[in-house]
């Protein structure tokens, strides 16, 4: 089965116009070289305007740069649906790695709007602050599209959705506070 572009363009603007209907659709296919596809298309798009934008590096750098930024979201996506995934098993909800994959890939595809915004940066200090504000919303659009996604995929309600996605952060806050104070207790046992 290979990739259509009618079914990739219509799927980006269904995530943009319409996320519900696309996110809670359960009619389309499931593809994940059409995911990998979209957030590719989405990183290099965002990620060349910038390059652009900082026009002081040389072109093999900006190359080395692209693709090891690019390898690195792909791995991020990848490990963040099995995080997902994982958590969603001990719950009982779990086999939906695919669906997961594909849906998150969507999620992110608001994040082409941050090359425009990064060209507004550059147009004095009320282009920046705008485009921090524009920046700060565009974030929220994507853990909303996020939510939206692990909801539909895993079937449960959107705060559930919202627990999941800031679960990682939680643990490793908790993670690196436990890490410090047992430091903290082996210098002082030491101290003695």
């Amino acid at each position: 089965m290979g990739i259509t572009t009618d079914k990739f363009f219509e799927n980006i603007y269904s995530v943009i116009f319409s996320p519900k209907t696309f996110f809670y659709n359960d009619e389309k296919v499931i593809s994940v070289r059409l995911a990998l596809a979209t957030l590719i298309l989405t990183s290099l798009i965002s990620m060349t305007a910038s390059g652009i934008i900082d026009g002081n590096i040389c072109q093999y750098s900006f190359i080395f740069k692209l693709l090891s930024s690019l390898i690195g979201i792909i791995i991020l996506w990848f490990t963040s649906s099995l995080f997902f995934e994982y958590v969603a098993t001990i719950f009982a909800k779990g086999g939906k790695l695919r669906k997961i994959l594909f849906y998150t890939a969507f999620a992110t595809v608001p994040y082409v709007f941050y090359a425009p915004l990064n060209l507004l940066k550059l147009m004095g200090e009320l282009g920046y602050i705008l485009a921090s504000y524009a920046e700060l919303l565009l974030y929220f659009w994507i853990i909303f599209l996020l939510v939206l996604a692990l909801s539909a995929a895993y079937k449960i309600t959107k705060s559930r959705s919202l627990m999941l996605i800031f679960l990682p952060f939680v643990s490793i806050y908790f993670a690196v506070c436990w890490m410090i104070s047992f430091i903290f207790k082996i210098g002082y046992i030491f101290s003695i």
